[in-house]
């Protein structure tokens, strides 16, 4: 999550870093090797310097994907299932933030191919907020879909994503595991005050959150 106010500050805080460490490319955790295992570890330092200075936080939920029954909850249709997963993560890590702030937000999804209207997605957002934390109107104002090339925050989402992916899925420990994927996940997970990304943090913890979502049902076939 970053503040609107400092969007203009967080480019530029990433335009130097980029400079000085001649990262120009997009950032992915598919991209992480040893080669710029050094410059994957400073765009942490980074990060973690952003959330103690309250300039920039980051929130995710994990799903155990063997448990989802998309026929029985989701009507077979997996792209509906995704986005059920994605209301749930926003409404319940966003929606009450919202609310008790009063400060209007805008979400940025990674852009991927969907027959989904956006626009219906965030007035269902928007009602599902309101309903559960009291609030009124259209607290969040947008929903956008942009290429993850263009935005540096949801390029150090998808490699803080990936790095919490590789422990849960036990990733780490698997034969012929690539070393510097190993390293910088234990990095992360100690930048964050932890031995293993593979937990669920409490909802204290305001700038480094991880949900396992809890999804109460079985897979049946």
């Amino acid at each position: 999550m970053l503040p609107w106010t400092r969007l203009y500050a967080f480019g530029e805080v990433m335009r130097e870093w980029r400079e000085k460490s001649n990262m120009v490319r997009e950032l992915k955790w598919t991209k992480v090797s040893r080669g710029k295992i050094n410059e994957y570890k400073s765009l942490v330092d980074l990060f973690f310097m952003l959330c103690k200075s309250r300039r920039i936080s980051f929130r995710s939920m994990v799903v155990d994907t063997s448990e989802i029954d998309y026929n029985r909850h989701h009507g077979g249709d997996k792209e509906l299932g995704f986005y059920k997963f994605y209301y749930m993560f926003l409404l319940h890590k966003f929606g009450k933030f919202a609310v008790d702030t009063g400060r209007p937000l805008v979400i940025f999804l990674d852009r991927r191919t969907s027959s989904y209207s956006l626009t219906k997605f965030r007035t269902i957002l928007n009602n599902g907020i309101n309903k559960k934390f009291g609030g009124h109107g259209q607290l969040i104002r947008d929903v956008q879909a942009i290429d993850s090339k263009q935005a540096d925050a949801l390029q150090i989402a998808d490699v803080l994503m990936g790095a919490i992916g590789y422990h849960y899925n036990d990733l780490h420990i698997a034969p012929g595991a690539s070393e510097a994927k190993i390293e910088l996940a234990g990095y992360i997970a100690r930048k964050a005050g932890f031995t293993s990304l593979k937990i669920e943090t409490s909802y204290s913890m305001k700038h480094f959150q991880i949900w396992k979502c809890k999804l109460g049902y079985k897979n049946r076939k």
